[in-house]
């Protein structure tokens, strides 16, 4: 276990020394300054009412935060893609694992580095954006901290996902393969409520295994379930937006959030095993 954590570290240092999160973070303080300045004109528009505002607020902030939802995916993808298929390519595991060092102990340092990474970028990326928002127009998500915990284990999917890819491709075509999937997923998402809306039972099947085929779909609602205050969702249940992907009417069932864990574990467990069968 000792050299799991050992591992861990070194990973959360080469991603710092990569700069590739300095980046990601770049592009975080930039979108929040414009969201600043965008919920401040909002807040203080004196061509909309204060009911309509108090409306429109988290409307806006969900919007917000899908594109946070899609830059943590990105910052997934691109900090797991390298994680086995770069040091391959370069020969650095052939020395690492020739020591006492099994795979797994390697694979399992590696995510958890990278997870941790990602819980920390989800923190703060909720903690800023949600500041943001309180001092713009005082809204404050009902949950922000579920919101936050959502936001991360949707990334940590896509991460785990991106590392069984970099154990059988090269570092590009794991990346780019991993955001794809991550896009299908939402689009399958929309394709469902969209057949809600329509009644249409083969666009509500394809959004249904969708969700449970990668469930990063049914995470973002569960965040966005959290960013709703009660009167939006009752405004919204009173003009029933089946068709709505901006909206979420419950929180993911304990059910589902059950297979979240067991999808998890069952690409982990892939991964693990892709590794080990790996030629290095």
């Amino acid at each position: 276990m000792t050299s799991t954590w050992t591992i861990a570290a070194l990973t959360i240092k080469e991603a710092v020394r990569r700069r590739l999160l300095l980046a990601f973070l770049a592009i975080t303080v930039v979108i929040v300054g414009l969201s600043a300045w965008g919920f401040d004109r909002l807040s203080h528009n004196n061509s909309i009412t204060s009911g309509e505002s108090h409306l429109a607020v988290p409307d806006a902030l969900i919007l917000f935060m899908f594109m946070f939802s899609f830059v943590l995916a990105l910052s997934a993808s691109a900090i797991a893609s390298p994680a086995i298929s770069s040091e391959i390519e370069s020969g650095v595991l052939m020395t690492i694992v020739t020591r006492p060092l099994r795979r797994a102990e390697v694979l399992l340092g590696k995510w958890c580095g990278l997870a941790a990474l990602l819980a920390g970028y989800a923190a703060v990326v909720c903690a800023l954006e949600f500041g943001v928002v309180d001092w713009a127009s005082g809204f404050v998500p009902p949950n922000p901290v579920l919101v936050a915990v959502y936001l991360f284990a949707e990334g940590a999917l896509l991460l785990t996902l991106a590392i069984l890819l970099s154990t059988r491709l090269p570092v590009i075509a794991a990346g780019v393969v991993g955001v794809a999937v991550f896009g299908a997923g939402w689009l399958a998402g929309v394709v469902g409520s969209l057949g809600n809306n329509l009644n249409i039972s083969a666009l509500r099947t394809i959004g249904d295994v969708g969700r449970f085929l990668l469930p990063t779909d049914g995470l973002w609602h569960g965040a966005i379930y959290y960013l709703q205050p009660p009167s939006l969702i009752a405004q919204q249940l009173a003009n029933r937006p089946k068709g709505n992907p901006f909206f979420a009417q419950g929180a993911p069932s304990w059910g589902y959030l059950l297979w979240v864990g067991c999808w998890l574990a069952i690409v982990l467990v892939a991964a693990l095993a892709s590794f080990e069968r790996r030629e290095l």
